[in-house]
């Protein structure tokens, strides 16, 4: 016992602090400081069972299983996730401007998962990546000059299900509220959660599941909104 669990602990642990917390895949690591763990407490619980109901709920076309794609997936987390939950192969994007990204394969290999890829690339309206049946776009919106192109593409991505996150503002509930940069910055963009709403449902998807919790590691009142929809294309 003693030995199991210090393999289990050793596995990540000259990577140092991480993005994610990984014991979902029955390892510990260190875990950055800062709001990481609070805000991740709040989103995996959410986003891993949108990505299990959607391997559940999917279509096995023919041979080739279920493909998955995060996009701006920072360490890979859910691309790993699903890759574990039963995705045939798994595709995390990432423009890896900031230094999480490069972990992501050597966390990928340490835990075993050789179906999973990592791309580095710029994520825009126009990008040009391969339909998955199940898209995550679940940490990058509040980021971009174009969320609602971004979002689209991610929409004409997904072959079967779409699972989204964004960060919106609790500083008002405008329907018609949108701020870019962001408040306090200088780059982003910032939605309310009822005008972020209203992109979604203009998406053309079926909403299958929403949910809304609040990222307690952020302070700000414009931070700490986070939106989560689980969505299907129409048949």
């Amino acid at each position: 016992m003693w030995r199991a669990e210090t393999l289990t602990k050793s596995l990540l642990a000259d990577l140092g602090p991480l993005y994610h917390n990984f014991s979902f895949f029955g390892v510990r690591n260190e875990q950055l400081p800062g709001p990481f763990a609070a805000n991740q407490a709040a989103k995996a619980p959410v986003i891993t069972a949108y990505i299990a109901r959607s391997i559940a709920k999917s279509e096995r076309i023919d041979d080739r299983g279920l493909s998955f794609m995060e996009m701006f997936c920072a360490d890979g987390y859910y691309a790993m996730v699903a890759s574990r939950l039963g995705c045939t192969t798994s595709v995390g994007v990432d423009d890896g401007r900031d230094r999480y990204f490069e972990y992501a394969e050597p966390i990928a290999n340490r835990l075993g998962l050789t179906n999973v890829s990592f791309m580095r690339s710029t994520i825009s309206p126009d990008s040009d990546f391969a339909q998955s049946d199940i898209v995550a776009n679940v940490g990058g919106l509040y980021h971009v000059k174009d969320p609602v192109g971004v979002l689209s593409l991610s929409a004409r991505l997904a072959r079967q299900f779409l699972i989204v996150q964004n960060v919106v503002s609790l500083a008002t509930d405008d329907a018609d509220y949108f701020e870019r940069p962001a408040p306090g910055w200088t780059w982003g963009n910032r939605f309310s959660r009822a005008s972020f709403d209203r992109v979604i449902e203009n998406l053309g998807l079926d909403v299958i599941d929403r949910h809304f919790n609040v990222l307690e590691g952020n302070a700000r009142s414009e931070d700490r909104g986070s939106c989560y929809y689980l969505l299907e294309r129409k048949h």
